[in-house]
């Protein structure tokens, strides 16, 4: 915790304008969360709450030096990325969302699965704060996110890496490549 604290205020002292905790992917505050990878007997394993323990350690730490305003958290509920899983990713994750939105941090960036948009929903819902979507997002998908209020944005890092004029096509309605 510590050391995300320290990193935190690297990147405020650096100028940055905020900071997005990454728990997501199979990082280490991911493996934490789903019950598949902790395995743990202490305070931080177990139970959702307890499981979720590490991620709200890191985020209480990083909102003392930003602020919560200027504090985002990027979860993957579905992504089963380097093993990770959960028995009930819908439980875990609503929690964390509930918690995460009772501290009130500027957002959520969530790596969406595609067919759990529902679940998506929910933890906006329950969050109650922008939420953020990505993952295999075209444009009428995104379009689709946006106005069925599933997310606020819809973020494309391959799309862009890959296509750096991105808005443009999506203007013209090309192809992304």
């Amino acid at each position: 915790v510590t050391d995300f604290a320290e990193a935190a205020a690297k990147a405020r002292d650096a100028g940055f304008d905020g900071i997005d905790i990454n728990a997501a992917n199979g990082y280490l505050i991911d493996q934490f969360l789903h019950d598949h990878s902790n395995r743990r007997k202490d305070e931080y394993g177990g139970s959702v709450a307890n499981r979720s323990r590490f991620l709200m350690e890191v985020v209480d730490a990083c909102i003392g030096i930003w602020g919560a305003d200027r504090v985002g958290v990027h979860l993957s509920p579905y992504s089963g990325l380097h093993g990770m899983k959960d028995s009930n990713p819908e439980l875990l994750f609503t929690h964390i969302s509930r918690v995460l939105g009772e501290r009130r941090v500027a957002f959520m960036f969530i790596r969406q699965a595609a067919g759990k948009q529902t679940l998506t929903a929910q933890m906006k819902q329950v969050f109650g704060g922008s939420v953020i979507v990505n993952e295999n997002f075209n444009l009428n998908s995104a379009t689709d996110a946006l106005r069925n209020n599933i997310a606020d944005a819809v973020a494309f890092g391959k799309g862009f890496i890959s296509n750096p004029d991105l808005v443009e096509r999506f203007r013209q309605g090309l192809e992304i490549q």
